[in-house]
């Protein structure tokens, strides 16, 4: 759905970079990226309007790098116009035809090795912009991870343990010297088939680079030659290495075949990882097929000699049977639990309830919301009892469009009663469960609330609750709810002693099943977490995150004083 206001800006601008109305605006497919583009044309003119709302793809780094390379003749489109505050530029208009578009049989040695001298001209530029980033090999084994904490989990049903994990970057971190073998240059990260346009005059030009850091020269060639988008033929890849290896100068030969090899494998394990998140996480599903193709490039670089110690951890974690197309879990329901009154509060809830409480100019219950949204929660049951009829009136005014349904309690049922009187309105077998005032900033790699989706075996768990580490708690942090024993079962604080590092962070994933004998109707959602311990049918994750716990006026003051510095 088109965003009117934003379209609304667009026209203003171009009226008043034309003079005139009397322009046509057309939308253009989109990348993988949130930008949307746009070709406006006026009197036989026309550009291309880059649309960045929030200015998350870098516009201002993108005007910079086309001005650079212009000036180092790379033919990239020139920045017409540009608005970093309302992330809109306007560019040249380099036509339809990209390399993608034009590929045959026929064409296809001719466009790569055209494309391949078009990104030598890019490495052999010497001097790095101040104002980019080295690519370092920490930054490489950070986007290697997207391999192991996204693509397994999906493909597998469940994620690596730990051990495998640090295995897995153990032997990359090794290998990774391959890389910086030869010298840095400027890579600009998404050189592919579907960036590299051919103009009218036949000339080869780029067109995305705000994601370019500095780092082994070797990285865009490979990634022009990854064929996880589209066949090419082995006498084209060689071909074209040859041609651009041509180009450089005072490079060995051995080196560079070491450091493309290992690009490769490097960018052919992130794509996987990035692939995933694109089809699961931003459903955009068109991305899954290529996931075939993605393993076998990966898979016939694992042949190359140097690459036994990785290519055996990989046979032995995703044998080639399981080298699937990544799946989401079922789990699109979510239970908003707004009932309580929260009296710890005090005064501050004598007339707002505390799902209406603000941090950071923004009511937590919204935070919940924007949560479990970001997680694709397709239905959200929110129970209400103490001033119902306010959090009902906030939640249609500011979450509107989502499938929302309210199960509205008489008096307070407490989590547990909550949660079975709202099963009627539930489908699934397993869903969410979210105290309304759970309040945390992320700091993992991983959103945890997909951490536990990767971990949620309805065979395995009755109850998968998510823990919190006391030491990163801000605010209440009192006596910890749970231990993890030495058979890595979660073990509630009955007690009251210490010795227990974790607190129950609020939210959980529960099978509706465990409901099944159930006979009280106000009871604690805690009482269900003793019985599925006792039957060991209790899983956990721990949560890397900031994590506010606001249950009194002081806790809530901290939390304030804190925000902006997390945020």
């Amino acid at each position: 759905m088109e965003n009117l206001g934003r379209i609304t800006k667009i026209k203003t601008i171009l009226e008043q970079y034309w003079k005139s109305r009397d322009f046509i605006l057309n939308t253009l497919n989109t990348d993988a990226s949130s930008r949307k583009y746009y070709r406006a044309i006026y009197k036989g003119q026309s550009v291309i309007v880059m649309d960045d709302d929030g200015c998350k793809c870098k516009p201002k780094e993108f005007t910079l790098l086309s001005d650079f390379l212009l000036k180092n003749d790379v033919y990239v489109p020139k920045v017409y116009y540009k608005n970093f505050d309302e992330g809109i530029l306007l560019l040249e208009d380099l036509g339809d035809n990209s390399v993608r578009t034009l590929l045959s049989p026929k064409t296809e040695e001719n466009l790569y090795l055209k494309s391949g001298l078009a990104i030598a001209k890019v490495t052999n530029i010497k001097n790095k912009p101040e104002y980019i980033k080295d690519f370092s090999k920490q930054n490489l084994l950070d986007d290697i991870k997207l391999f192991t904490e996204w693509y397994f989990p999906c493909a597998l049903g469940y994620p690596l343990d730990d051990r495998k994990k640090e295995e897995f970057l153990s032997i990359v971190d090794k290998l990774s010297d391959m890389a910086y073998k030869i010298p840095s240059r400027l890579m600009l990260w998404d050189y592919h088939i579907d960036n590299i346009m051919i103009t009218p005059e036949n000339k080869y030009a780029i067109i995305d680079f705000q994601d370019a850091m500095w780092g082994p020269l070797t990285y865009d060639i490979a990634s022009l030659l990854a064929a996880d988008r589209m066949v090419i033929s082995p006498g084209t890849i060689s071909k074209t290495k040859d041609v651009f290896f041509n180009q450089l100068s005072g490079i060995n030969r051995e080196d560079f075949e070491d450091s493309f090899a290992f690009m490769y494998m490097f960018r052919h394990m992130r794509v996987l990882g990035r692939f995933t998140t694109l089809s699961i996480v931003n459903q955009k599903e068109k991305y899954l097929q290529f996931i075939p193709q993605t393993w076998k490039a990966l898979e016939h670089i694992l042949l190359y000699p140097k690459f036994v110690e990785i290519k055996k951890w990989v046979d032995e974690n995703i044998p080639e049977q399981c080298r699937s197309l990544p799946k989401r879990k079922p789990i699109f329901e979510a239970v908003v639990l707004a009932a309580g009154r929260g009296s710890r509060m005090r005064e501050l809830t004598d007339n707002l309830p505390k799902p209406l409480v603000e941090v950071g100019n923004k009511a937590l219950i919204d935070y919940n919301f924007e949560r479990l949204k970001s997680i694709n929660i397709k239905k959200f049951v929110v129970n209400l009892c103490y001033k119902g009829e306010l959090i009902k009136e906030h939640i249609l005014k500011n979450q509107s469009g989502l499938d929302i349904v309210f199960s509205e309690e008489k008096e307070a049922l407490e989590t547990g009663g909550g949660v079975k009187k709202a099963l009627p309105l539930l489908e699934g077998q397993a869903f969410f469960v979210s105290n309304s005032d759970v309040f945390f900033i992320d700091k993992g790699y991983k959103p945890a609330l997909w951490k536990m989706i990767d971990k949620w075996n309805e065979e395995k768990y009755d109850i998968l609750i998510l823990l919190q580490n006391l030491e990163d708690i801000c605010g209440d942090k009192g006596i910890g709810d749970y231990r993890i024993d030495i058979n890595n079962h979660p073990e509630r604080n009955e007690n009251k002693i210490s010795g227990f590092p974790y607190m129950f962070s609020g939210i959980s994933i529960v099978n509706r099943k465990i409901f099944d004998n159930v006979k009280e109707e106000k009871f604690s959602l805690r009482d269900l977490f003793d019985i599925a311990q006792k039957n060991k049918k209790l899983g956990f994750v721990i949560n890397e995150a900031y994590f506010f716990h606001i249950g009194t006026p002081e806790a809530l003051n901290e939390a304030k004083l804190r925000i902006n510095t997390k945020n």
